[in-house]
């Protein structure tokens, strides 16, 4: 997992089925409330209840095999006898063991949906029991199918090549008699070396014994070995048996795979039960180590309302410290929907307008979420637009994949998504920026009316409240600016200084300080020094210009 990710922070789950179904929770939140209020009700149990019962379903969850892949494997018989054992020995004494868990489970448990999942898995399982019995357990690890089924009453094909291997193998050892006879030695066993089996040994000195017709098979300088035409034909004919009952080994145990196959779908639905109560333990441990709240969730709202929200990966990452800045947020559909965000480089505002996103996607997992309280309205979907990078393969500009994200953005975005802009239009010339920045937030307010945070280094844009001051709202995150004392002396202009708050306060930034981030990048001081004095040209300049804009204005009017 990606530190930092979503679901780096909430996967807690004991399985690897478990693991898989937390992504897809994370990647495909709920849009059906029920489903939601389902989830949130079986966490909230399973973080507020002091039932044992629920603690001995998590530990059964723990070293459990990939139940999932393993039936899937079975299914498609690509499954070792290794590999089968495991898996259905594994899903027999799950199955056992929450049946004797059934009655305190019934008393117990109140959420539907933890009854709905736990009350129906025994029995879903109850077949990988009558399977496991079939099976002789030393063989099934060893990899040995000729003596796998250990009651051949249900494998009469196997039944009857084993019982002609047995005739076979009583006639060679009858052999023996005539054998002894032969060569005087009342006591003569056969021998097997090298794989070859049923050997008569005769020492070399009493070999003028040996009948001609016999067949030397190996021999060294104190011994030669021996087979009698007897011997020669009946071992061929064992070896033929042999054969055959492997190749009809393989085909019974293809067929036995294929019966349990028929209850593939049964037991799917058995581990999807698992994994779902893994993922509710995971969201459950996580809201409690995390100080969690449980969110309103309703579908008749098109806002979001966060109180003290946190950015959970980054409050994790910070550890115990309580150091993270909780920020509110709010935004209503039919009010303020849009925040237009300011304020110093590094100064959090994409670790906040991020925090929004993630707690919106937790809320509609039926995830607990890092607030002391949380409304959120169902959304159809969040569409951010952060960082920048190019595309070689595609011949596009940074600038091109960014107008392309927001294209994009736009043919897709309702009136019940949440839309995430971070400092579109930075790819260009100020002007050009500034401009389609402008349009496009413009956009989403009058004609998307999308929930909106849209982060901005263009001061420009702010004016977008004074527009629509019952859509718009300008926030900044806060700081502590330390301006350097300028001597009367020397026209030397020192970067100024700035302590981050990371505070989300009302009104705009009139400026976004980037000569602090240079400070903080060890950039030189002469290097410093000139870019200071060159920003505060240009600030003149632009102040000069802006005086004359309203003077003419006002004379005007």
């Amino acid at each position: 997992l990606k530190t930092g990710s979503l679901l780096w922070v909430l996967d807690h789950t004991r399985t690897p089925f478990g693991r898989r179904l937390m992504r897809k929770w994370v990647s495909q939140p709920l849009t059906d409330l029920q489903s939601i209020s389902e989830r949130q009700d079986a966490v909230q149990e399973i973080l507020e209840s002091d039932s044992l019962t629920l603690n001995s379903i998590r530990s059964l969850l723990s070293r459990l095999p990939d139940l999932e892949r393993g039936i899937c494997s079975i299914y498609h018989k690509k499954s070792s006898t290794q590999e089968f054992y495991l898996i259905s020995s594994s899903l027999s004494r799950l199955g056992l063991e929450l049946q004797t868990l059934q009655p305190a489970m019934r008393s117990q448990i109140s959420s539907g949906l933890l009854r709905s999942l736990l009350l129906d898995t025994p029995d879903q399982l109850i077949p990988a029991q009558s399977f496991l019995k079939v099976l002789n357990e030393k063989a099934a690890k060893s990899g040995n199918k000729t003596e796998l089924f250990s009651d051949l009453s249900g494998f009469p094909v196997l039944q009857e090549r084993m019982e002609q291997i047995q005739t076979v193998l009583r006639e060679i050892q009858d052999h023996r008699k005539d054998i002894r006879l032969i060569l005087k030695a009342p006591a003569l066993e056969y021998t097997t070396v090298s794989g070859q089996e049923f050997l008569i040994e005769v020492k070399n000195s009493g070999s003028s014994i040996v009948p001609p017709e016999w067949v030397k098979i190996s021999s060294t300088k104190a011994v030669s070995r021996y087979h009698s035409p007897f011997l020669v034909d009946r071992y061929k004919k064992l070896q033929q048996l042999r054969e055959q009952l492997m190749l009809d080994c393989q085909r019974e145990w293809t067929n036995f795979l294929d019966q349990f196959g028929e209850h593939y779908h049964t037991m799917k639905r058995a581990i999807s039960h698992l994994a779902t109560m893994d993922c509710l333990f995971s969201l459950a441990e996580v809201a409690k180590q995390g100080d969690y709240c449980r969110p309103e969730v309703c579908d008749n709202k098109h806002q979001i309302t966060i109180r003290d929200g946190r950015h959970p990966a980054i409050d994790l990452l910070m550890g115990e410290h309580n150091q993270y800045v909780p920020n509110h947020t709010e935004l209503q559909g039919d009010g303020r929907r849009t925040m237009i965000i300011t304020g110093p480089n590094m100064g959090g505002k994409s670790s906040y307008i991020r925090q929004v996103a993630l707690i919106c996607v937790m809320a509609q997992m039926g995830s607990y979420v890092p607030a002391s309280a949380a409304c959120v309205g169902i959304l159809d979907g969040i569409y951010t637009r952060m960082g920048a990078s190019d595309n070689i393969y595609k011949g596009r500009s940074t600038f091109m994949e960014e107008l392309t994200e927001a294209s994009d953005i736009i043919s897709r975005a309702t009136k019940q998504s949440l839309v995430i802009l971070d400092e579109l239009g930075r790819g260009t010339s100020t002007h050009d920026g500034i401009a389609i920045a402008y349009a496009t937030l413009e956009y989403f307010i009058k004609d998307v009316k999308a929930l909106t945070l849209f982060v901005t280094h263009y001061p420009p844009l702010c004016e977008l409240e004074r527009v629509y001051p019952e859509h718009v709202s300008n926030y900044h995150m806060a700081f502590l600016l330390n301006e350097p004392d300028i001597s009367a002396d020397t026209d030397e202009v020192q970067p100024e200084f700035i302590t981050f708050l990371y505070q989300l306060t009302e009104g705009a930034a009139g400026r976004s300080y980037g000569l602090n981030v240079a400070r903080l990048a060890d950039i030189p001081d002469p290097v410093l020094l000139t870019a200071a004095h060159k920003a505060r040209e240009l600030e003149k300049v632009v102040d000069a210009r802006r005086y004359a804009f309203t003077f003419n204005h006002f004379v005007k009017a």
